[in-house]
Parts: C-alpha cells; structure tokens; sequence
C-alpha cells in the first residue's frame, strides 16, 4: 500500500538529526513554487507583553527580470520562520486543518475585506485562532490587533497597483519562556522583521519551537478524525491511535464511503486504519517527499497515451490538439530500503538522507546527465549514486486528477524495482536513439537539426516506445513488465505498425512522409526489443522478426544469387519492398510514374501480401520487357526469380504472419538505395519530415 511506503521512506528522516529548519522546508509550503506570491504582501503583527499590537508591512523578496517577463523570487530564509500549508480540498477561504503557528496564507478576497473594517479582520482571525493551538489571545487582545491590521493592510490596497493580492498574516506572539518568536539585538538572514515597539531589535523565529508546534498540529490533525489505544497498523507498537488522514496526503480523505468500512463516518477511520505518532510524522515526511518528487510527464507521452494505437489520421488529430487539453499525468518515485531494519545502522541512515536531499536539490542535469533517468520513468527524475549497491527499491506512482480535491486516478504503482535495471534500460535508450537516428538520416539525408532533436527526444523515452508500440491502455503493464525484465510479446507492437500502415496507405504516395515514420519506429523498436533480449533476458526468446536491415539489403541485392534465402515473412515483405522499389526507381526515370502507385494501389486501394505478390512483384516480369532503357542490373531478374521462388515457400507462414510481411514491405521499400549517391532535388527536400 502506497501509505506504508510513504512512512517506511520517512522514518529515516525522523530519526535522523535533519536541522530544524530543513525540516520545516520539507513539511510545509515555504518552498512550494505555487506560494511564492503570497509573499509579495506579509502582515507582520508584533505581539508583546503590556504593549498595543501593532501591524506592520512588508515584502519577502524580490522581483527579477528574464527578458520580457517578470518574476517573483520569495526569501524563504524568512519564510520558513512563518511556515504555512495550503489547504488542499474543499474552500481555501475557510480555516481548514491544524495551525502551528499564527501564519495563515491569506487570499484576495481576504485582503480586501481587511482593508473594509476591522470586524472583517476579527471574524477572519476567530475561525483560524480556533484551530491554531499554540496561541491564546483575549477577546480585547484580537479586537487590537484588527484595528491595526485593518490600517496596514487599507494603506497596502491603496498604494498597491494590482488588482489581486495573495498575502500571509502573522501574529508574532512573544509572550511567555515557550513562545515561538524572540527579540533579537542584531538582524539575521531568517528573522521575520525589525520591531515597532522597542528600537534596535529584530523578531527572531526560534525554529526548534516552531517546528515542535508544527508537529503538534500536524498529530492533532489526525486524530480529530477519531484516536484510540491499541497496536499502530504500521510498526505494531501498542500506542495511541490516530488516522492517517493528514493535508499533506490528500488522497486520504474523510469524504470518501466506499470501499472504505467505515462508510464515511469520520470517527470510524480510525478504527480500520491506526496510525503511531512516529509513524504518522513519518507519513507526513514521505507524503511531503512524494510531492516533491512529483513532476509532470513528458508531454509526447501524454499525447501518445490518448492516441489511437491503430490509426494514423486519430494521431494526427491528437497531434493538433494543446497539451493542456488533455488531463495531465504526473509520475512519482519513492526510493526505498529493501529492509527496514538496516536504518539501525546510523551510517547506512545518514547515506539514505543524503541520497532524499540529493533528490530535493538534484545538481544540474548538464553536470550528471548519466543519473537522470526520465528516458525510462517518463519524467524528471535523478537517481543518486549510492543507490545501486542492491541495498535499495524504488517504487514509481502514476496518476492523474485533482489531488487537492481527492479527485485521483491511480494509473500505475511499479514497486521493487531494481536501480541496476533502470541504468541498463537508460543504456539502451540511447541506443535506441542512436537506431533511430541512423534510419532517419538513411530515410532522410538533408533532415535539419529540428526534425534531428525531435526524432532523437522520441526514441530516447522508454515510456514512449511502449505507448505507440503497444498503445496507451497498456503502456503501463509493458512499462511495469520492461521495469521488472519480464518477457516482451513482438505481435501486438508489429499488429499496430500494419494498422497504422494500413489506415494511410490508400493516400500513397502522399502519405510518405507518415509511412517512413512508421518505418523508423517499426525497425527501431525491432532492434530495442533484441537488445532487450540479449541484455535484461540473458538471451530470452530470439525469435526475432528478422535480422537488421542493413545485413537484409547485403543478402538481397549483394550476396550470390544461388545464397539468398529469407527466413520468416518477415523478411520476405522487407525483400519485395526492396525489389519493387528498385524496379520503380528505373520505372520512374522512364514513365515518371510511380508505379506502386499505378500498378498495385489502383483506385486507393488496401495492400496485402497476395496483392503486393500478384499485382506488384509478378507483374514486374511483364511489364520489364516494354521499357528498354530500364537499368535494372543483370541479375536483376534472377533476383526477382528468388523473392517469387521464396514466397511460394514461405506462403502458408505468411498467411498467419500478414501484419510482419506489411510492416516489413514498407521498410525495405523505404530503405532500398538509402546508400545511392543522392543528387540534391527540391522534389527531394520537400518530401521531409515535418
């Protein structure tokens, strides 16, 4: 269950000597890019002991330039003295869950209301003081720090030229030996401003207390849900109970009925599922690392998944379409220990929180592209060194939905797989990059550094070769079967590249440029799936489709004629697409016609093998004999003879193969003279891939 690897991934951490402030960095929002600009306008409101509260102004941060936009750049030095978690599900206007200290993220609507009356400022104030343990102020104290506020924040909206704040209020309370905020005489890069009320001192957070108060109200969260005595689901310790429902996991919430036993009883949560306090701080550490790990996915795999495998016009329009039609999938990782017990070992536990603060703060991908492993997960993720000893896991989570509103549509959980796998699968994506790369240039010889780029971002992404060979519903069993190295099945992948070919061949020859895509995808994936094979599989099953191509045109056109046999259908459909293409070269220089064209696919219709036999390859035997300036070659049409001898052989495997002999035909018919010298022809370059 994806909660009990949240709070094995965390318990490190808790038992860890992580400093104070890190710690808050991690569990709340200070560093969540979606605040940044509540920290445009901060409300400071200084509390003392037999002093008027008094509200001041300020900006934690600054504006920077890149080009023509903007930006806000928030000091979180400052920030996480004042930490704050939005709220996730229902109305972000209300007070919702714990607070641990008075810092309550405030929206427009809030902010304008401030600047109306004081009364505003106090009910807002009531519903949050309510929920915010730590801090205890009299009727009178609250109807104080309104009237100021109320003035701060009028001369803020009056000065202000935007039309929409977002803003954080703060009640620096410094009352009593365990307040959370202290008078300092000199300034530090984290105190949250300098008072009003004595000369030369600055408002220090002391963020040992800070983070204290944050746990507590993280622990009361959870058990307002319900608590009781007895053994935690998770370690088997006899304690008192809360629910694992906390807002750093929003996936668990008190709304849901069904399947849950409790049927939406909120005080019954409890009871199915009880957390420690250990384990629920933990929970909170991994529920927090989970949603910073967590990074959309690659925005070609997202179109891919809601293509239509088997046809080519469905993917086009797809391709029209704008990313943010679609729902947005995101892809996390949870690093894990194979055994618990091994974080005994204090070394072993500090190397396993070096490796999560690697993660937080990976270094720049230019400086350790080797340990980025997006060509595999299908999204940004960084594996740190120490992992591949074998002593770890990692877990991937796939999902897409509003989080916030428990809206989650779980799409793959991929657990226990092995760091050492995913660095030889990184390995053969670049291989199979580099495949791809060499059949668009064959294909394409004068392709430009756009197509190039796109070509290369396509092959080098695991997740997307498993989305087009086998289509969107079942990409994540293929991802989760490649993960694990369990067997690949070619039929279904080659079954979709006939499909595709078969939906765009009655618009030949217009329809090229999409043909030869296929082609490169087709052959690309072939020779992934036979290093797969060789290296996750220790050789596996090598019945291959057919051998590389190249070697394929050697044995065509090169070898002695009496030595060219074709081994499966396959590579009988590469032969007769190689041969005929040849001959329609030479039929073009004559006619100028193509005579796939004119002589097989007559009135835009379907190509099988029995037509690509009878209509193409025979007739080429008749229709030779009309054109004496065909330079075909002398052993031409003992070759011709061979391809013909071989299909009556292989005739019954191809019947059961039709979607190999169709894939392959089209390669060898894009791929035949990839090697001729080429004269540069505006006829030619205008046939690119867009």
């Amino acid at each position: 269950m994806i909660v009990e690897d949240l709070i094995r991934m965390g318990l490190p951490l808790l038992e860890g000597d992580m400093d104070a402030k890190e710690i808050l960095k991690l569990i709340s929002n200070v560093q969540d890019q979606k605040v940044k600009n509540f920290y445009r306008h901060v409300i400071v409101v200084e509390i003392s002991d037999n002093m008027q509260p008094t509200a001041f102004y300020q900006i934690w941060g600054q504006e920077t330039e890149e080009g023509k936009k903007t930006d806000f750049v928030p000091n979180i030095e400052r920030a996480v003295g004042a930490p704050f978690v939005l709220p996730q599900g229902g109305n972000p206007i209300h007070p919702q869950g714990i607070y641990g200290v008075a810092a309550y993220p405030c929206y427009d609507r809030h902010i304008h209301a401030f600047s109306e009356s004081p009364e505003e400022v106090a009910s807002f104030l009531h519903g949050r003081l309510e929920r915010t343990p730590a801090v205890d102020l009299s009727e009178d104290l609250i109807k104080e720090v309104a009237i100021s506020v109320n003035q701060t924040v009028l001369e803020m909206v009056q000065t202000n030229e935007k039309t929409k704040m977002l803003g954080v209020l703060i009640l620096s309370d410094m009352r009593g030996a365990d307040a959370a905020y202290k008078y300092k005489e000199q300034a530090s890069e984290n105190h949250i401003g300098h008072s009003q009320l004595f000369q030369n001192r600055y408002i220090q957070p002391d963020h040992s207390r800070v983070l204290e108060l944050f746990w507590m109200a993280k622990l009361q969260e959870g058990s307002e849900k319900g608590e009781r005595e007895g053994v935690c689901t998770f370690c088997g310790k006899d304690a008192q109970l809360a629910t694992i429902y906390c807002k750093s996991w929003p996936w668990y919430l008190p709304t849901w009925t069904c399947p849950l036993p409790q049927g939406g009883n909120e005080k019954m949560m409890v009871e199915g599922i009880g957390s420690c306090p250990d384990c629920y701080k933990a929970l909170v550490y991994g529920a927090c690392l989970f949603e910073k790990f967590t990074q959309p996915v690659q925005h070609l795999l997202t179109r891919e998944i809601f293509s239509p495998v088997s046809n080519r016009e469905g993917i086009r329009q797809i391709a029209r379409k704008k990313i943010s039609d679609f729902p947005t999938i995101r892809g996390s990782g949870l690093l894990l220990p194979i055994l618990d017990r091994v974080f005994e070992d204090n070394e072993i536990r500090e190397e396993f929180a070096e490796n999560i603060a690697s993660l937080l703060k990976p270094p720049a991908k230019d400086r350790m592209l080797d340990r980025y492993i997006d060509s595999v997960t299908g999204f940004e993720y960084f594996l740190p060194d120490e992992v591949e000893a074998g002593d770890y896991r990692l877990s991937l989570i796939y999902y897409s939905g509003d989080a916030g509103k428990g809206d989650i549509h779980l799409r793959a959980y991929i657990e226990d797989v092995i760091p050492s796998t995913i660095k030889h699968l990184k390995s053969m994506t670049e291989d199979t990059a580099d495949i791809a790369h060499q059949l668009l240039r064959a294909i394409y010889p004068n392709a430009n550094e756009q197509q190039t780029a796109n070509n290369h971002r396509r092959y080098r992404s695991l997740p997307y070769m498993l989305a087009r060979g086998y289509g969107g519903p079942y990409v994540w069993d293929q991802l989760q079967a490649v993960l694990h190295r369990q067997p690949l099945s070619l039929r279904l992948p080659i079954r979709n590249v006939a499909e595709r070919l078969r939906s765009i061949t009655p618009r030949y020859p217009d329809s090229r440029n999409e043909i030869h895509e296929e082609v490169i995808f087709y052959l690309t994936f072939l020779e992934f799936w036979v290093e797969y094979q060789c290296k996750l599989l220790n050789g596996g099953d090598q019945d291959m489709a057919m051998r590389p191509w190249k070697k394929l045109l050697q044995v065509i056109f090169q070898h002695p004629v009496d030595q060219v046999q074709l081994e499966s259908s396959a590579e009988l459909g590469f032969a007769c697409g190689a041969v005929m293409r040849q001959f329609s070269r030479q039929y073009f220089a004559v006619t100028e016609k193509d005579y796939l064209k004119q002589r097989v696919l007559t009135f835009g219709s379907d190509l099988t093998p029995e037509k690509v036999w009878r209509q193409g390859i025979k007739q080429i035997f008749e229709v030779a004999p009309r054109y004496e300036n065909l330079n075909l070659g002398e052993d031409f049409p003992q070759r011709l003879g061979v391809v013909l001898t071989e299909y009556d052989r292989l005739k019954q495997e191809i019947e059961k193969n039709k979607d190999e002999f169709m894939a392959s035909f089209w390669a060898g018919h894009s791929l035949q003279g990839y090697d001729r010298p080429r004269v540069q022809k505006q006829t030619e370059t205008a046939n690119q891939p867009e």
